[in-house]
């Protein structure tokens, strides 16, 4: 679902409809659904996305974990472009952080890098461009006329600047493409507080930007028996297959792998081992290969009724007890309270 995330349907709601009304405190038999009639005149409007000719292939000589990051990266910058996007449009973060699901600070940090902000290295402890202290004062002399690289170079070196002038020269051929986008520069504006430039309102509108279908809510109503989903549910599994092949064939393996476990047959499960390493899907080749590694445990699972569930849960319950009274009690006293429990 990571890798294919630009396949999957758009969403108007900001509430997860995968999750059960169980899960969310809400009593099944009681809830009341909202009527809402449509607004005279205001039509819907339908937004294509663009579907790929040809499937998808991986790419000679990359590995699985070279992969997943590439899927990750993907996902990350199609957040950091929604988010530029709804603040070009005049969107609050607090609208934008409850639209798209961040923290306000990370959209923060988005509004003020002027590039996608890669992943800083653990090891290097990069803390992002050096440049960015210097940015207000750079607009602010942008607003006042002055275009000279070499000037402002000097004029911030003498503030404490340690960078490179092509690092300073990048900034501002950016800040000129945004003075050509405008048209001009004197209908410009500055925020010195986010570090942007806005663009006048009687320009092109900037695409509406909807939020998709999140990874693990269509990963969840893939793996969900098709009578325990309602009527949006199902038409949003319909949508997901649709999107691409690979996302068909990977529907097709998991209903089989959990209707097979749900009705404990473990005849069929060879057959499926071969058909997932035979998908051309990376994650259900490295699926397969882990379960043949555990294979007389895995196929136990499929025979028998009993299940470790139970000293999970207990162990869950023992270990929730011991952060209750972490740093202010002694074992006497998690004994005591876990005698109690029981």
């Amino acid at each position: 679902m990571d890798r294919r995330h630009s396949c999957l349907p758009e969403v108007e709601e900001t509430k997860a409809d995968a999750v059960p009304a169980k899960a969310q405190g809400i009593n099944a038999s009681r809830a009341v659904q909202p009527v809402t009639e449509p607004r005279a005149g205001l039509a819907a409007e339908k937004h294509y996305r663009t579907i790929p000719a040809t499937p998808y292939h991986r790419p000679a000589a990359v590995s699985y974990t070279e992969l997943q990051k590439q899927a990750r990266r993907a996902k990350r910058y199609a957040r950091y472009e929604d988010v530029r996007t709804l603040a070009g449009q005049g969107v609050s973060i607090r609208a934008i952080a409850r639209r798209l699901k961040l923290s306000r600070e990370t959209i923060r940090r988005f509004i003020r890098t002027e590039e996608f902000p890669e992943i800083a290295s653990a090891r290097r402890g990069q803390r992002g461009s050096i440049l960015n202290q210097y940015k207000a004062y750079i607009l602010q002399r942008w607003q006042q006329g002055c275009r000279n690289s070499v000037q402002l170079y000097d004029e911030i070196k003498a503030r404490g600047y340690l960078g490179s002038a092509s690092l300073l020269r990048n900034f501002l051929a950016s800040l000129r493409k945004k003075q050509v986008a405008a048209g001009s520069a004197e209908v410009l504006t500055l925020k010195v507080a986010t570090n942007t430039i806005e663009i006048p309102a009687d320009l092109p509108p900037p695409p509406c930007v909807k939020p998709r279908l999140s990874s693990m809510r269509a990963a969840f109503l893939f793996v969900s028996k098709p009578e325990k989903l309602d009527e949006k549910q199902r038409k949003y599994v319909e949508q997901i297959r649709q999107g691409h092949r690979d996302l068909e064939v990977a529907y097709q393996l998991g209903q089989e792998f959990v209707m097979m476990l749900a009705e404990r047959r473990d005849t069929g499960l060879d057959t499926w081992l071969t058909q997932a390493e035979r998908s051309g899907l990376p994650e259900f080749k490295k699926m397969a290969k882990g379960i043949r590694l555990d294979y007389v445990a895995v196929k136990a699972a499929f025979t028998s009724k009993w299940s470790q569930g139970q000293v999970e849960a207990q162990v869950n319950c023992l270990k929730l007890q011991k952060r209750m009274v972490f740093g202010r009690a002694n074992f006497d006293l998690l004994r005591l309270r876990v005698l109690c429990r029981i």
